[in-house]
């Protein structure tokens, strides 16, 4: 039998005795580096049939892809000198399964003729290994820059001890410690804790529970400078151990802020509080003789400075009373100091023109004039603000009476015998058009004694409870309901009414002024 056959039946029996319980693809070649053999993998992972590489040489395979002169220096010298070699890696883009990373060992393998040689070659497609590789390594280089560059402290912990094994760069800024000196040290040696056993207590609860948080520590650091920080600690698994990374984060500066925003809160509520004493001054039931005057005021929140919902009550000439109930938008001291401005024009423009329309026209060009003059910059002071208003005038003598409304709910008259009158008065809200176009009916009445006017801002009839209002049929039966009880106690109980059908809280302020014949 010729050499050449003895060679390829000895690589066909180790191929058939080793090659299927190898997991990598298997090419036996001949000192002239020529196939004599492969394993069924080496087909399955190069997508070629045994019929393409019989006899050729070794890097005439696949159109010359293993042409490569490093790898066939390494392969002339394995046989001869008999060496070996490992993990040669080849970056290729295959023809049939595309760019490819190739890791290549080497032996020799001794025939039945001791003078003949095979080369055994067991290639490893490690791409996947080496994708993930990289993929490993560029995470931890994103990581490290984060953890260097970040501007919250970041301390690594043993989960064993509980002593520090990493500090960024910010937490030496932070603490005034360097690198060296926070390493080794526990969370209480660094002032992040108020003592040894409180530190231990944190310590336990994180193990306990893989996550800590504090919202507000004290921070004392190096030099006695003392910041606030938000803590938080977090367990997670880092290869075969577990680690404890801590994010400190500096809040001085936000509690400093919040500190001035509460102080000038505190200051504007104050202020506001004042305004709302002239605002919302409450006058003596008997303060006009012939009439009894009641108003009603809440706030929809605890919160608010000043709600936006105003009232006014006063007597002026020839023995008239003017009462106002009146809703501007927003809340706090802008809208206080605008009240009281309405409150003070208003009052001047009823000594001059006694007739509700007539002061209502007045008021609408006033805050139109005041708006447009704002919005142009001609004005520092004023806004946009609609205003809605309703305003009656009665004499006290005779309890004949007038109102006018600028986009209000219609003032009620509850009559002693339990009659509803619905004062239709129709009106835009003041400062939304200075032309022809603004105009505001006046209704004339007649309080006969224990009759009863009821004017409302919206914070009664839109009471709500899920999808139902109170409305104006709600608000007329309450009133109806209780129109003899006296009068300040009609007021509280139809309030009282409207927050029941809220199942206790209204969502808008609420005001209610009662006048009564007496």
């Amino acid at each position: 039998m010729k050499r050449a056959d003895l060679l390829r039946q000895d690589a066909v029996a180790y191929i058939h005795n080793m090659g299927d319980t190898i997991r990598n693809a298997l090419l036996v070649l001949d000192t002239d580096l020529r196939v004599l053999a492969a394993n069924a993998l080496f087909y399955d992972t190069f997508r070629i049939e045994a019929n393409e590489i019989k006899d050729q040489l070794f890097a005439e395979l696949s159109n010359g892809q293993w042409d490569i002169p490093e790898l066939l220096a390494l392969l002339a010298d394995v046989a001869p000198k008999m060496l070996t070699f490992d993990d040669f890696e080849v970056t290729r883009d295959f023809l049939q399964i595309g760019n490819r990373v190739m890791r290549i060992n080497a032996r020799e393998l001794i025939g039945r003729d001791s003078h003949a040689a095979l080369i055994v070659l067991s290639i490893d497609d490690v791409t996947d290994q080496k994708r993930a590789t990289q993929s490993l390594i560029v995470s931890e280089l994103r990581y490290r820059r984060l953890f260097e560059t970040a501007r919250d402290g970041i301390l690594i912990l043993s989960s064993k001890h509980g002593k520090i094994t990493d500090a960024n760069p910010y937490m030496t800024e932070l603490l005034g410690y360097s690198q060296g000196e926070l390493l080794g040290k526990e969370l209480w040696e660094i002032g992040l804790m108020k003592d040894e056993w409180a530190s231990r207590d944190a310590f336990q609860l994180l193990k306990e529970k893989g996550y800590i948080r504090y919202e507000d520590l004290p921070l004392e650091s190096e030099g006695a400078n003392k910041r606030e920080v938000e803590f938080v600690s977090n367990l997670y698994q880092e290869g075969d151990n577990i680690v404890i990374q801590c994010n400190i984060r500096d809040i001085t500066e936000r509690k400093q802020l919040e500190a001035k925003l509460a102080a000038a809160h505190r200051r504007d509520k104050k202020i506001a509080t004042d305004l709302q004493r002239t605002i919302l001054f409450q006058p003596n039931e008997d303060a006009f003789p012939g009439l009894t005057v009641h108003t009603v005021y809440s706030t929809a929140s605890d919160e608010a400075l000043v709600g936006g919902d105003f009232w006014d009550t006063f007597a002026f000439d020839n023995g008239h009373v003017a009462l106002v109930c009146g809703d501007v938008m927003g809340h706090g001291l802008s809208s206080a100091v605008f009240t009281t401005e309405l409150k003070h024009i208003l009052r001047a423009y009823t000594r001059e023109h006694e007739q509700p329309s007539r002061i209502l026209q007045q008021m609408n060009a006033y805050v139109s004039q005041s708006n447009r003059l704002f919005l142009e910059g001609v004005n520092t002071e004023g806004g946009d603000m609609p205003v809605c208003l309703s305003l009656a005038i009665i004499d006290q003598r005779t309890g004949v009476g007038a109102v006018s409304v600028a986009a209000m709910e219609w003032p009620l008259l509850i009559r002693t015998n339990g009659e509803a009158e619905v004062l239709k008065a129709s009106g835009t809200p003041l400062g939304i058009n200075m032309g022809p176009k603004s105009h505001f009916d006046q209704v004339d009445f007649q309080l006969g004694v224990g009759d009863t006017l009821l004017m409302s801002t919206d914070g009664i009839t839109e009471a709500r409870h899920g999808k139902e209002f109170l409305g104006d049929d709600g608000l007329t039966e309450l009133a109806v309901k209780h129109r003899g009880a006296a009068l300040k106690s009609m007021g509280q109980k139809i309030l009282n009414g409207a927050i029941d059908f809220a199942h206790g809280e209204l969502r808008d302020d609420a005001c209610l002024v009662l006048v009564r014949k007496t």
